[in-house]
């Protein structure tokens, strides 16, 4: 009897450490393979998660339109005022960029006069030298050695492009036209039937037996689209002091810094470095010296530090949360499966795993990966315990829980 007992036990002990083994790997495992459908899905998740994405940050102006004008009218609106401010900034920086273009090409004695004297300084004199007697061997070589006379040559007359060859290059803009009307469309729908949506995803959740409060949806919306708005106003500040420091450095056109500093830092960590660089590139060809580059360069990384040290942590606080690490990790990973957009997109999905982690016990590894704080993972098993606690008690499945909050 000892004996047998002993077995059983060691099984059940077996069959304890395979449950702990494969509990623990099935994040892992769903990560993989959500990784795996977005990727080949990209043509379909990549607009249904940008619609979204403005859904999340336009419903606080939608709802305070509806009132006035109704529904469908505060739906209709935002996406008009979206659609025409996109196609202003896009127009601005294309004559923009076109201008400049122009203005720089006609600085190429200056460029080339500067890029001599960097090739210069950068070779040192035995350099230099080795590379004149390599040069004058060569020529010495050929002096002796001509070339053989080559062959003539029959070419061939190329059979004419045909219908599809010759579109095939609007084949892209045709794409991103498509591609365009759907996140349009896709982005006015979820405006118009947010209401019935939310009712719906809170019905199919409950249908899965999954433990949340049903102001959980709305109060996790609210709190990204706080978090949106006020890194938008942030950089919205940082877009105007760099324009002004490029109008008071001489630049040309410091509008244009200024937009594109505002968009560029919507990219995590090296949307403000770029920023910088191409107009310090701009004034590398215009003005004499090094002083110029220099200053653009430093004064743009002055005040990329002075919003990120100083005004981010009073204007959006401690936000939602999220780590540095997970956060360029997360833009890493983005940039790699949907390209340039996945890049612009990588804030505020991070913003809504980690709310969704937090909201949700299911998805609750998501807050202990994203989380800044060293606490998180006790934070988050206290409240899946709270929550299956008062769900034992009240005997139903949409129960109150932790509040949300930016990692207070």
């Amino acid at each position: 009897m000892p004996d047998e007992s002993r077995g059983i036990g060691g099984c059940g002990s077996e069959a304890a450490y395979i449950l702990l083994f494969v509990s623990n790997a099935l994040p892992t495992l769903a990560i993989v393979i959500a990784t795996v459908i977005l990727y080949r899905g990209r043509d379909i998740f990549l607009p249904i998660t940008m619609a979204s994405i403005l859904a999340v940050i336009f419903i606080p102006v939608a709802s305070f339109l509806s009132p006035y004008v109704g529904r469908f009218a505060s739906a209709a609106l935002v996406v008009i005022l979206a659609i025409g401010a996109v196609t202003a900034v896009v127009y601005f920086l294309t004559v923009e960029l076109t201008a400049v273009a122009d203005e720089v090409s006609g600085y190429s004695d200056n460029i080339g006069s500067k890029l001599g004297e960097l090739e210069k300084s950068a070779s040192p004199p035995w350099l230099q030298h080795l590379e004149y007697a390599v040069s004058d061997i060569q020529r010495q070589v050929q002096r002796k050695n001509p070339a053989p006379r080559s062959p003539k040559t029959v070419q061939a007359i190329p059979a004419p492009p045909t219908m599809l060859e010759k579109f095939r290059p609007l084949l892209p803009v045709l794409d991103g036209i498509v591609e365009g009307l759907l996140i349009t469309v896709l982005l006015f729908f979820l405006l118009y039937s947010r209401k019935h949506l939310r009712d719906r995803v809170m019905c199919l959740i409950a249908k899965a037996q999954i433990t949340m409060a049903p102001h959980v949806l709305g109060a996790a919306a609210e709190a990204v689209g706080r978090y949106m708005l006020l890194f938008s106003l942030t950089n919205l500040g940082f877009g105007l002091a760099c324009g002004f420091a490029a109008w008071l450095l001489g630049l040309p056109s410091a509008l244009l810094w200024g937009l594109l500093a505002f968009l560029l830092r919507f990219i995590p960590y090296v949307g403000a470095i770029i920023s910088a660089f191409l107009p310090a590139l701009v004034a590398f060809a215009l003005f004499p010296g090094w002083a110029k580059p220099l200053e653009v360069i430093g004064s743009f990384v002055l005040f990329d530090q002075i919003v990120a040290q100083l005004i981010e942590p009073f204007v959006v606080g401690r936000g939602i949360g999220v780590s540095p690490v997970a956060l360029l990790i997360s833009a890493m990973y983005w940039s790699w499966l949907w390209g340039v957009p996945g890049l612009l997109l990588a804030t505020p999905l991070t913003a809504c795993l980690k709310v969704a982690g937090e909201s949700i016990p299911t998805l609750g590894f998501f807050s202990v990966l994203l989380s800044a704080d060293q606490d998180s993972r006790f934070r988050s098993e206290t409240g899946e315990a709270r929550i299956e606690r008062s769900s034992s008690e009240g005997g139903g499945v949409f129960v109150a829980r932790q509040p949300l909050g930016g990692g207070s």
